[in-house]
């Protein structure tokens, strides 16, 4: 066969000669390589291959296939690996439009061939000794985005689909030395309208390529279906074996072994049910597995191959409208997971795995969607052994043909009802079907994400339907188009307000209810979980969902002034582009993890474990309101010493100094033991830095006039209420000139037990737009190098503090790496803190104590103010002042966390510009 160009505009054309699609187990020469993880039947091809880059297909080295052609320009790239991380090319962020809107006018199935780029990639090598004299086949694990490949100057075939192998015989081909493999990768094809997911676009040979060897008979493909009878400790295996080569006269034996190594089967694999007793059933609480161990014979009863494998007998099904595992509803609490590396993007490794894993067992994640696309086999084996439980999404998503700009507009939505492109998508689902049909995690087949709807995607659910009885169909998509209910077994929604999902809920509907995508965490967000989370408790038929996501999408670079920073969409010249919205992870691209974690790791807890976890949290908080009483109640007076200069009061006592000033509006000087603390008079605070979920709603344009209330409040004079050896009192009255008849006072009174107790008020006015917080802020003389502090630990905000656990906490003041910096820090239910200033050597020099007067405060200290927040775009444009800005807070706003594009914090959180908020703390002096 003559390879085309236009196979590549053809939705009909998306596999030539690849092999059919199969299980991922490992096929071994022996038991002890089988035992080992290990096998001498496989050759790598990972490494350094030569590559040369062309920007159009009409640039490319068209004959370098060819046995002798010349490679002297050749330059050489590393695979598995993106392109476009390697120095060719550009990489490109976005989210729903596709990457050519605006420069290529294009419709389904077109390709711009100017705008095409092309890879040329070259491998040489000779074959393993253990590979040589039988048949080899070559496996690519995953090539972005449409690939041609050629042997030894021979065409061997074509492969659409990023996501799932391609593999090809090269038998007729290979030599045991010298072959030289070629593999030409084409960036977009017909594939790039319906692998439109919101991620980076890369291109390139980014999982790993191998050699195997198919002795004289070969075990193709294996499925051990592993179901449990109703009485839960019966195991149903239905070994399902597929052969290939010289099967007459062959035989395929099976032994099966417990957790603690004793078989429990032993015997022939031919396809009757075998029935198992005292099974231990796999779950997330107990993921027990259960050892399969294939070994085949030829005719001769010469052992030619051993397959082994973990299975997890287990059950899961809809009763009476609720999903059901082993007999017992289920509830999801999960997140999506891209695959991610910040140094290689989706090319990632088994360290990147082993690490989402612990982060998911640390924090209670039983669940995973693989958005949207299939995983590399490895997270797969690591869910099983876990006990996380997966929904395993097709590599399918056409957002942008139907959905322009937030409208839904399907007119030339891709695949719909066409007949072109349904062969192509349900291709996408078998070759995921067949790979990963063993793994116990699986419960759920999806469809693919935000597809719309139509008959493609029926026949894909009806695909799975049909093959795998024993599992559950995912679709969100039928919610813009109830015409295709039936391609989803269960209602699932993205971003639903929790109202939403009552009023469905109360409706006494015939599916359940998953949100396959919810708590949007952009930035710093995942404010208002309760809301959900309490859902579950109500309704049997709210199973749960899905967090986006688990990682940001950024990627380390060095930015124009050399600093190795983490770039997100736009920063690497790519338009069009959607800029920060990839990074909305639990964690960091790095894998730190967010404040919002722990929030994460208390809801996905048990109901019994919160409730232990808020009895751990008010007995001390308890405790420390009894000591602090105490501790307030020992101090002895002292006497005070008063000065009154023309535009300064100042007030003395054992230790300290205040300077109380008419001209700066507020105490100008605050020194402890010879130290200085205040660089300005303190000033109410109204505004805090806004969060993406904030610029999301649209509430910086509402609440701007307090952003210029917070830098340019009106002076209105001040008072000396009290003025004496046993107390001075000072009070100060700001306007508004942005919210006319709003108005805040500070008043400060010193006590001659040696603290400075501190009153903030605000007075509201009718109309007045929502308040970011209210408070007093102030900026220290020098930085703050530790923060202790009594309260919740960790970060938290009015709508994010149940995982908090209280006690005695300390951190470096930071702000925290948002891919675009935004408010963070924030401690509520705060009983008291300390700022501590240390010298060269680490020791402390100054400390600075700031305790509740009546109620709990919200507190942080940042070393930026919010306005040089604001205004930055990364992290590394936020100044170095040398100081450190404190707000102590009476009402703040929360996070939210529904969504990041339109859905404001719920109620209760908002500050109200029309009443009145106040805060009181006391400064030990």
């Amino acid at each position: 066969m003559t390879p085309e160009l236009r196979w590549l505009s053809d939705p009909t054309v998306f596999a030539v000669n690849r092999l059919d699609a199969h299980s991922d187990h490992l096929c071994c020469r022996t038991l002890d390589e089988a035992e080992s993880g290990l096998t001498s039947l496989r050759q790598s091809l990972d490494g350094a291959w030569r590559f040369a880059w062309s920007a159009k297909p009409a640039a490319r080295p068209a004959d370098f296939w060819q046995p002798d052609a010349d490679l002297s320009g050749f330059g050489t790239i590393r695979v598995p690996g993106h392109i476009e991380l390697q120095g060719y090319g550009q990489l490109q962020y976005t989210n729903t439009l596709y990457p050519w809107d605006g420069r290529s006018c294009l419709r389904p199935p077109q390709v711009d061939w100017n705008d095409d780029p092309v890879g040329s990639y070259v491998k040489e090598f000779d074959l393993d000794e253990s590979l040589r004299g039988q048949r080899v086949c070559v496996s690519f694990q995953g090539v972005e985005q449409a690939m041609y490949l050629w042997c030894n100057g021979q065409f061997v075939g074509y492969a659409e689909d990023s996501f799932t192998p391609s593999e090809f015989d090269l038998t007729p081909y290979i030599r045991d030395e010298n072959n030289r493999l070629c593999v030409e990768v084409y960036k977009r094809s017909s594939a790039a309208w319906i692998e439109d997911q919101d991620f980076f676009r890369f291109s390139g040979i980014f999982r790993s390529v191998y050699l195997y060897a198919k002795p004289r008979v070969h075990i193709n493909d294996i499925w051990l279906k592993a179901d449990l009878a109703a009485d839960n400790t019966t195991g149903l295996l239905t070994p399902l074996v597929k052969l290939d080569g010289e099967t007459d006269g062959a035989s395929v034996a099976l032994v099966v072994t417990d957790p603690e190594g004793y078989a429990v089967y032993e015997g022939p694999a031919a396809g009757d049910t075998i029935e198992i007793e005292g099974i231990q059933p796999w779950s997330h609480a107990a993921p027990v597995l259960y050892h399969a161990v294939l070994t085949l014979r030829d005719a001769d009863g010469v052992l030619q191959e051993v397959v082994p494998y973990d299975i997890g007998f287990r059950r899961f099904e809809m009763i009476n409208g609720v999903m059901c595992l082993n007999g017992e509803r289920v509830v999801f609490n999960g997140v999506n997971r891209h695959e991610w590396n910040a140094d290689r993007g989706r090319a990632i490794g088994a360290d990147d795995m082993h690490a989402a894993m612990a982060v998911f067992k640390k924090n209670n994640i039983n669940a995973v969607r693989t958005c949207h696309y299939p995983d590399q086999s490895l997270w797969y084996d690591l869910c099983d052994r876990n006990g996380i439980y997966m929904i395993d999404e097709t590599n399918l998503e056409s957002h942008g043909s139907w959905q322009k700009l937030g409208a839904v507009e399907p007119s030339w939505n891709v695949p719909g009802s066409l007949p072109e492109w349904k062969d192509c998508v349900v291709d996408r689902a078998r070759s995921m079907f067949e790979r990963d049909k063993n793994h116990a995690a699986v419960l759920i087949w999806s469809c693919g994400n935000e597809s719309y709807a139509g008959e493609d995607i029926l026949a894909m659910s009806q695909f799975f339907h049909d093959h795998d009885p024993g599992r559950l169909v995912h679709y969100e998509g039928v919610f813009h188009c109830r015409a295709f209910d039936a391609i989803s077994d269960m209602e699932s929604r993205m971003y639903a307000k929790p109202w939403e999902i009552r009023e469905y809920l109360e409706s006494h509907p015939k599916k359940p209810f998953i949100l396959c995508e919810y708590m949007h965490d952009m930035g710093n967000s995942l404010g208002g979980m309760e809301s959900y989370v309490r859902l579950a408790d109500e309704f049997d038929q709210y199973q749960g969902g899905f967090i986006w996501d688990y990682m940001d999408q950024a990627l380390r670079h060095t930015d124009a002034l050399g600093r190795s920073v983490l770039g997100y969409g736009g920063d690497f010249a790519d338009r069009n582009t959607d800029y920060n919205f990839s990074g909305n992870g639990i964690v960091y691209a790095d894998g730190a993890e967010k404040p919002a974690m722990q929030d994460v790791r208390y809801w996905y807890d048990t109901p019994a474990r919160r409730a232990a976890h808020d009895a751990r949290n008010a007995a001390a908080a308890a405790r420390a309101d009894r000591d602090a009483a105490k501790a307030q109640a020992a101090r002895k007076p002292g006497t005070l010493t008063v000065t009154e200069g023309d535009g300064n009061l100042g007030v003395r006592g054992d230790g300290f100094e205040i300077l109380f000033s008419a001209g700066e509006a507020g105490p100008s000087s605050l020194t402890v033991n010879g130290s200085e603390w205040l660089w300005r008079a303190p000033r109410p605070a109204f505004w805090r830095a806004t969060t993406d979920n904030d610029r999301g709603c649209g509430f910086p344009q509402k609440a701007a006039a307090w952003l210029a209330a917070d830098v340019y409040l009106q002076n209105l004079g001040f008072a000396v209420l009290q003025k004496s050896a046993d107390g001075v009192q000072v009070r100060y009255t700001y306007g508004v000139p942005t919210v006319p008849g709003a108005k805040a006072e500070l008043t400060y009174t010193v006590e001659p037990q040696g603290t400075l107790l501190v009153e903030a008020v605000y007075h509201g006015v009718s109309g007045a737009p929502e308040l970011p917080c209210f408070g007093v802020k102030f900026q220290t003389f020098a930085p703050v190098a530790c923060t202790l502090w009594t309260g919740l630990s960790g970060e938290t905000y009015p709508d994010r503090c149940k995982g908090g656990v209280f006690g005695c906490h300390e951190e470096v003041p930071h702000i925290e790496p948002a891919l675009v910096p935004q408010d963070c820090g924030l401690h509520v239910g705060t009983r008291q803190f300390t700022l501590e200033q240390h010298n060269a050597c680490g020791q402390t020099v100054a400390a600075l104590t700031i305790e509740r007067a009546d109620a709990p405060f919200a507190f942080s200290a940042l070393p930026n103010t919010a306005q040089e927040i604001e205004a930055a775009q990364h992290i590394t444009e936020l100044p170095a002042t040398g100081r450190t800005s404190v707000t102590i807070l009476g009402a703040a706003r929360g996070v939210g966390g529904i969504d990041s594009w339109g859905t404001d914090v719920e109620e209760p959180y908002r500050v109200s510009g029309e009443g009145e908020h106040r805060v009181a703390f006391r400064i030990v002096l």
